[in-house]
This record gives C-alpha cells, structure tokens and sequence, in this order.
C-alpha cells in the first residue's frame, strides 16, 4: 500500500500444530557390503494455542471495545500481535493443502491453495445474544458434552497424543483445563460460519512501520527494518443495525466435514446446536455519530494550563503561566495552600547560566508575596528526584563509588604533589626543615580538596540521569497535578470537541531541579560541579544557549529546546497503535524523547526541538474493512463498493465495470452476511478486465487474501494540525 505498511496474503510457521512422525535409516557396511539396517522412527507433536489465547496474543480490536460509535457498513476485525497466528492450526489437523504429499502439482502453490485459518469472527446483535451464553467450562465440556445428541461437538479424538487420528488431545493438554465455549443453532452455523474457501479470504498479515507507535505490546518485530509484524482476522457480518453487538473469536478446529465442499461431508442434525470454543471477545455499541474521523477532527488544541476565568488580573497571572493551587500540608501539620507548576509549562522558560544547586527541599521553596502562597514546584522536583536516586540501587551505588573515586583521585595527585615539592629542593632549604614547614602548614590549613570533576560518567548514573531527564519513572501527578490541565471530551453543543490536545515547553529549571535531587544521594560538599558535567557531557542535549538583554548588559541564558503534547481522547484507548508525528517549522520530523500511553486514553509526546505541527494518523496495521452504505438511497442501492487499481489511483465512477454495487445489492450480501469467496472472486474478474491486478512470476493473476484485504480496506485517516507555542 505504501511504504508505512505492507499487505500480505499470510505468514507460515515453519510446521503448523499436529504430530509428526519422523524416520531414522542407519546402516553399517563391511566391505562395502551391508552387514546390519537400524531402522527406528520418533514421534513428536508441535504445539499452538488451541483452547485458549493469551490476552497479549490479541493487539487491539475494531470496533473498539466497550465503545460506542458510528461502524456502519464496516466489518469487524481483530489484529494478533504474533504475525502466524491464524494458521499455526488447521481446521482438520492436516497440513495445508498446498503442502500434502497428495495435492496436484499445479495446486502445490500457496497462491493456488490459499491457507486457512483455524478460527473465525462472529457477530452477534443484541437481539441474538439473548438467547447465546458464552460458558466458562473445560476441554472435557467440550469434547464430551452432557447432552451428547443435542449438542453438535468438533471432533477432537480424545485419545493419547500419538493415536492415528488427524486431531487429538495431547500428552500436555489434559481435559480439565479451561476453556469458554459458546452453544449456537444449526441456523446460525450455517448462515455465519464462512466456508472453507470464504476463510481463505478472512485473514491476512500486516508489515507495518513502528517508528512513530507506542511500541508497547508490539512483540512480533523485524528490528533491522523497524517495522512491526500482524496478523488480521476480519469478520464476515456487516455492521447496519443501531444495535449493542458482540463479536467472537471461535475455534473451528474439528468442523472441517461441516465447511468443506459444495456439498458439506456432514451437516448438523436438525435441532441440534453446535458447541465452539470462544477464543475471545468484546462488546461494542453501533450507535452515534462518533468515528475516528470525527473523533480526530474534535481534537481542540491547547496550552498547557487551566482555562480558569478570574477577575483578578493577579492570580489569572499563575494561572496563564501553568500553575494551579493545590492543597498542602505543611511538616508541623498545618494545612494550607500552595502553588505548584509541573514540568510542562505553557511557555518558554528560559533558566540563568548558573545552575542553582539545594542541600535539601527547603531550599527550593519559593515564596510568593502577592498571594500569600508557596511556590513548591522546585521543591517537590527535588524531593521526587532524591527520592528516585535513592530507589535505584544500582544508580545510587554507582554514583557513591564514582564521587568517591573522584576524591580519591584528586587526594592521590595532591600527595604526589606535595612529595615532588619536597623532593625537589629548590630554595636551598634542607628536605628536614621543608617537611617541617610542610607539615605546619596543613596543620593549620583548612582548604578542603574538591573532586576532580574531568572523570567520566558511569554507565549507571548516566543512564538512570538520561531515564530521568526523560521524566520517565515521573509520576502522573507530578506531570499534570488536576485533571483541569487536561479535560475529557464535551460532546455537547457549546463546547463540541472531543478530546483535547495541550501542548508544552519543558521547564529547564523544573528538570534542574529533579537531576539536582537525585544527584544530591552523591553530594560531598555540593552538586554544583556534578549537575554542570551532567549538562556538559551532553546528557540533557535539548539545552540551547542565547543571549538576552536586560538593563543593557548581556546576559546568558540556557533554554530548554524540548517540547511535547499530551493528548486524551478516546482515539487512544480505542485505536491502539495510533501514529502521531510531530515536525518543525521546516518541516523537519523530530525526534521523540518520549512517546508512549501512560494511560488508557492518554497519551504523552516529548521531542527534542520546536513543534509547529502535529500529523495524527490512524493505525496502518488496524485499518478499517468493509463497504459503504447510504441509509437514504433506496434499499436496492444500499451497499457501494468501488475497486481499486495497484496504487489506489484509478478510482473511478461507479459504471458496473469498477465497482461491485450491483452484484453485492443483487445477492452478494443477504442479511448482512458477504459471499466472501463469492465477492472475491467478483473482483478477480472485474480487474483482471480492467488490467488493474498484475501478473505474478509465473505468469498467473493471483487473487490472494492480500488482494482481497486491499480491496475492502478504507483509505487511512489522518489530521494534521499546525501548533502556535507561546514564547511570551
């Protein structure tokens, strides 16, 4: 699609789950003449998730759970963070077709003899689920159920782990273990159940480039290309009803006589229901406006302060520069109120060339006469930074040595020294009477040695400073003290955004402060020179130095290069994996300090230089799948589907020979339900007639779950959004 994902028809493992059985020829010759044939075989099987899921096995989902929102038209889908997941099973416990000793030559192509996944996604409406359960049981409630000729079960033998049959239990799994079933009619198996072939088309793998994600839960990578790996199963059953649904990750491993064919080898008996293993689920509400399109676009910018209306001009004045009024309880246990300002403040705040170094917390206070209040924002980042320090262990030991080392270093030289100018008699005084002398001297001296300050900075110390420059370990309420900073969505007519994105400078005075608490666990008479060698050695590499004039003199000045956003929405808890770009006023992107979710519906931006815009992108790896709708058409021009060419180019009018509208109106879907194979193969004939779909290397046109994935996916959404940053 581009160079920030890739589509792909699947990926293998390198042997799906099964037993295998394989063959050991030994023979010994004498003479050139076999004297003795070993012949042995082993048997061993190969393990996959199968009756259960890990919860990080499932990336996100879509519709979002627990989410309400506007999904018409669109089919649900659910994205694997492990890219062989779908096809690490197969529904008869066979290998897949194309790799079986009895498949014709012609069909021996992955292309040909498209894998299919061991798994399906059902939706289920409101209505429907009135009448569904999804059980907590065991494998044995499956496998053996108690209304054996009601109940339709997949046949897994339950025999031992080497027994001849395809699928069996094996020696690890036993039939206690848990599981969650479901019990559906012999209707709905039949109507939503995909066939084999329609199955084929239901999964696909995702190449998707990581380097503007949280990269949290992203565990199937390809490091050298910086690029994450997926794999996507998507539903069958399109989204129309204003309705509360629920989707279902189910097993149909066993029900392969029920699916395969035209003529199905089995079918279930009428009044039966039929038992699947529920792999997953989530719960989402059809209903609203709500989309990411709409979501995005209500992002309502903001600095990063509280819109706090007040007629007095002077406490308005805290207000715009960021600080907020928060309750404090004093050491003697009087209780009052202070002024607190976090580290992201609305303006640039530049920091004098002399870097203020505290002996304890309350140096750092700061008293305001106008209010009548503390100021305590330096104060609590030194305590927290002191605190940290002596959390971590490691840094806390390595930065003791280090001091010391210095000290020592330093006090080594001294005496060197202090030999060399005895030994080397130049005043005609003899060694004697010099020593004497010496010795008086430091008797009376009171010069304490300072530590050399040229060594370098332990790994250690370095790396735990550059964490904590990062405000990584920092927490959320040191950040942003009230949730005022950072209001959720107003949907409502006055203010009508939904979600808010308030953007910052980093405070170099606030992090000074931080870094000077945590350095002061290694103090021996004071920090000043340790805080200067940290910035120095080019740790905190956002500082820039400029000039300011006041009262015509020069005057130096550090200034914070850093700035970042935070962002709450419900775009972040809903669209996992979101892709957020920050650039300058050049265009330049920039690089991120800091990028992840702290929280469920926040997320934290921190990069090294001067944002002036912002791109918000929606998930490449979690795009939406399904066809358009207009509920004010007449029904029989209900559904729209345009075809796309190679590049996504040549969209054109709907005329019959680009789209696919009539036929998906005229009997492709019937009650919301797509013939998959059926609409696949529609398109394979529309583009190959308009020379849209390339030849492969053997020279055959392919119409893959690849093929058939890009064809349904909605183009990308995506907002850019310019930044103004207060530098008053």
């Amino acid at each position: 699609m581009s160079e920030i994902t890739k589509i792909v028809q699947c990926f293998l493992p390198p042997m799906v789950a099964g037993v295998y059985q394989v063959g050991v020829n030994q023979n010994i010759l004498r003479n050139k003449t076999s004297v003795q044939e070993i012949t042995k075989t082993f048997d061993f099987g190969v393990d996959a998730a199968r009756f259960t899921l890990n919860a990080t096995d499932i990336y996100s989902v879509y519709p979002p759970a627990n989410r309400s929102g506007n999904y018409t038209g669109q089919l649900p889908h659910v994205i694997f963070s492990r890219r062989t997941l779908p096809w690490e099973r197969t529904i008869d416990g066979k290998p897949p077709v194309f790799q079986r000793e009895d498949t014709p030559e012609e069909k021996q192509n992955p292309k040909v003899s498209q894998p299919v996944p061991w798994m399906a996604l059902l939706l289920f409406d409101e209505d429907e689920m009135q009448s569904l359960k999804i059980n907590l049981g065991s494998v044995q409630d499956l496998l053996t159920p108690s209304s054996p000729d009601t109940i339709t079960r997949p046949e897994i033998v339950k025999e031992s782990a080497f027994a001849k049959a395809e699928l069996t239990l094996m020696e690890w799994e036993n039939e206690t273990d848990g599981c969650f079933t479901i019990d559906i009619t012999k209707e709905q198996f039949e109507n939503y159940i995909p066939s084999m072939e329609s199955l084929s088309f239901l999964a696909h793998a995702k190449e998707v480039s990581i380097k503007h994600k949280d990269k949290e839960g992203i565990v199937d990578t390809e490091p050298e290309h910086d690029t994450g790996l997926f794999s996507v199963l998507v539903g069958n059953r399109v989204l129309t009803s204003g309705k509360s649904h629920t989707a279902i990750v189910v097993s149909l491993e066993g029900y392969a006589d029920y699916l395969e064919g035209a003529v199905k080898k089995k079918s279930i008996p009428t009044g039966n229901t039929v038992r699947l293993v529920a792999l997953a689920h989530w719960n989402f509400d059809n209903s609203g406006e709500a989309n990411f399109l709409q979501l995005v676009n209500g992002i309502e910018m903001k600095p990063m302060k509280i819109e706090q209306p007040t007629e007095v001009a002077k406490l308005k004045t805290y207000f715009e520069s960021g600080y907020a009024p928060l309750g404090h309880v004093t050491r003697a246990g009087a209780t009052t109120i202070s002024w607190y300002q976090g580290p992201f403040v609305p303006r640039l705040s530049p920091a004098t060339s002399k870097k203020i170094s505290f002996t304890a917390s309350d140096g750092a206070l700061r008293y305001d006469r106008t209010t009548g209040f503390f100021d305590v924002s330096f104060a609590a980042a030194w305590q927290l930074g002191r605190i940290l320090g002596l959390q971590n262990q490691e840094y806390a030991k390595a930065l003791g040595a280090w001091r010391l080392a210095q000290i020592q270093q330093e006090a080594e030289k001294s005496q060197r020294d202090t030999i060399n100018s005895i030994i080397n008699n130049q005043e005609g005084i003899s060694i004697k009477n010099k020593l004497i002398q010496f010795l008086g001297e430091s008797t009376s001296s009171t010069e304490k040695i300072e530590p050399n300050t040229t060594a370098a900075i332990p790994e250690e110390v370095h790396s735990f400073l550059t964490e904590l420059y990062k405000l990584n370990g920092v927490p959320f309420s040191y950040l942003v003290p009230h949730e005022f900073y950072l209001e959720k969505e107003h949907l409502g007519k006055e203010r009508p955004y939904s979600g808010t994105m308030a953007v910052f400078y980093l405070d170099p005075n606030w992090i000074e402060a931080l870094l000077d608490g945590a350095l002061s666990i290694g103090r021996l008479k004071n920090t000043d020179s340790i805080l200067e060698q940290v910035i120095s050695e080019g740790l905190i590499d956002g500082y820039v130095d400029q000039k300011s004039k006041e009262n015509t003199k020069d005057i130096d000045v550090r200034v914070l290069n850093v700035t970042g956003f935070l962002l709450r929405s419900d775009i972040v808890s809903g669209w996992r994996g979101l892709e957020i770009l920050a650039y300058d006023i050049d265009n330049n992107l920039l690089p991120a300090l800091r990028f992840e979710r702290i929280d469920d519906d926040i997320f934290l931006g921190i990069f090294n230089g001067n944002i002036a815009s912002i791109t918000v992108r929606q998930p490449f790896e979690g795009l939406h799948f399904g066809v358009k709708m207009d509920a004010n058409s007449p029904e029989a021009t209900l559904y729209q589907k345009n075809l796309k060419n190679e590049d996504g180019s040549n969209l054109e009018i709907m005329d019959g020979t680009a789209d696919v509208t009539s036929e998906l109106n005229n009997g492709l879907i019937k009650n919301d339900i797509i013939d998959i194979a059926g609409l696949a193969s529609l398109m394979k004939q529309k583009l190959t007639a308009k020379d849209w779909i390339k030849m492969d290397e053997d020279k055959e046109v392919h119409f893959t779950a690849a093929e058939f994935a890009y064809q349904m996916v909605d183009s990308p959404v995506k907002r850019e959004i310019t930044i103004t940053m207060n530098v008053s």
